[in-house]
């Protein structure tokens, strides 16, 4: 068995999870054979390009193997690709606790889709699962929801994904469960650029000066004015 499952998920959920976690990466492929168990296809991402070697192994598990293309020769060879699909790739919080692995990617071509993975470290594991109720039909040993069959076919068929309200509550807590994390992380990403802010304001003397024109021009003139009327009285 797989040591990954697959999920369906509606385009709504996928699209508020989007909207609240940002995309990781923007990834392009373009597939140069049609033979099934072994591909072959350049994959564009983050500036990078490589060519990519996919097949599975006897667990059944898909294994790549990666070596870097320079720029001009990816545009080269997608030149002569037979198939292509982009899609946006962000990673979730562990659901319950767990440590498992947890990706959406959103097909934007040739068709649009949303498909949930998770990633476990044995087949006990990925048996045991607990699928949460906001996960869609799942579609791990269905050869169509593969990028090489879509890249070539496109979606054989246009599968209805249920939606409940029930759903959109569960992302909601997951989502809020996740949060206060990264504003802690963002808090203290911004105490540490103020502190380094600082610093370089300090070495530049630009701090100092600050704090020695901090007080107004008229505190020295004040200070003298109670001792006029002290030498009046002593007269």
């Amino acid at each position: 068995m797989k040591n990954a499952r697959c999920f369906l998920v509606s385009p709504c959920i996928a699209r508020l999870i989007a909207r609240e976690r940002g995309v990781d990466r923007q990834i392009v492929e373009g597939h140069l054979s049609s033979q099934p168990g072994k591909d072959q296809f350049i994959r564009l991402e983050a500036g990078q390009a490589h060519f990519v070697l996919s097949a599975q192994d006897p667990a059944g598990d898909v294994v790549e193997r990666l070596a870097p293309l320079p720029q001009e020769h990816a545009e080269a060879l997608f030149s002569l690709c037979i198939g292509q699909i982009s899609y946006d790739r962000l990673h979730l919080p562990s659901q319950s606790g767990l440590s498992h692995r947890i990706q959406l990617d959103r097909v934007v071509y040739p068709s649009s889709l949303d498909l949930i993975t998770v990633e476990f470290a044995d087949s006990q594991q990925a048996e045991a699962f607990q699928v949460p109720t906001w996960f869609g039909p799942e579609v791990t040993s269905e050869f169509t929801y593969e990028w090489r069959y879509i890249a070539l076919n496109g979606l054989h068929s246009a599968s209805d994904v249920p939606l409940s309200s029930q759903q959109v509550e569960a992302v909601l807590d997951m989502l809020d469960q996740s949060r206060p994390a990264s504003k802690a992380t963002n808090t203290s990403a911004a105490d540490d650029v103020i502190v380094a802010l600082s610093r370089s304001l300090e070495t530049s003397g630009l701090l100092k000066a600050a704090k020695e024109t901090a007080l107004p021009p008229e505190t020295e003139p004040l200070a003298q004015e109670p001792r006029e009327p002290m030498k009046k009285t002593a007269q």
